[in-house]
């Protein structure tokens, strides 16, 4: 009778203990799944985000248009081999909320940023954007031109 005693006592609390286990894991807080925003770990990697909200205007639409449409005619051998990518970022989405701080926005914004061995090293926001959305071919150049200052190609 006590080792039946003990056998039960022992078989309810695995039962709790595993119940318990499990509300835990239900109510705890969901880590966001891998940062697809993260860089690669190559030895070096420019990234161009563009940062923008949930709520989108057409204007702020044209502008990631513009920078991708640009990047990616620019900059295809570069995007191909992995040493640039292009990433649009809602900041408003869970986990992302960091880069408002981390690049001091203020709104949509276009992001160069340089990483080394998967390490940020530096960043510039290209604010010019917003003056030159209109003028497509001046908005294009600015893009290309900075992007090759900042990565050394000019």
């Amino acid at each position: 009778m006590n080792a039946k005693r003990t056998i039960t006592i022992a078989l309810m609390a695995f039962v709790l203990v595993s119940v318990v286990w499990l509300i835990a894991r239900e109510v705890s807080p969901k880590r966001p799944a891998a940062d697809s925003t993260a860089p690669s770990i190559a030895a070096r990697q420019v990234t161009v985000y563009y940062f923008h909200r949930t709520a989108r205007c057409p204007t702020c639409l044209k502008i990631e248009a513009l920078a991708k449409q640009e990047v990616e005619t620019s900059f295809a051998a570069e995007l191909k081999h992995g040493d640039m990518r292009f990433a649009s970022i809602n900041v408003e989405e869970a986990g992302n909320e960091h880069f408002i701080k981390d690049y001091e926005l203020v709104s949509q914004a276009l992001v160069l940023v340089d990483y080394r061995g998967g390490v940020q090293q530096r960043w510039k926001n290209l604010d010019a954007i917003w003056d030159l959305v209109d003028y497509e071919e001046d908005f294009a150049r600015y893009v290309r031109d900075e992007v090759r200052l900042f990565t050394g190609s000019a």
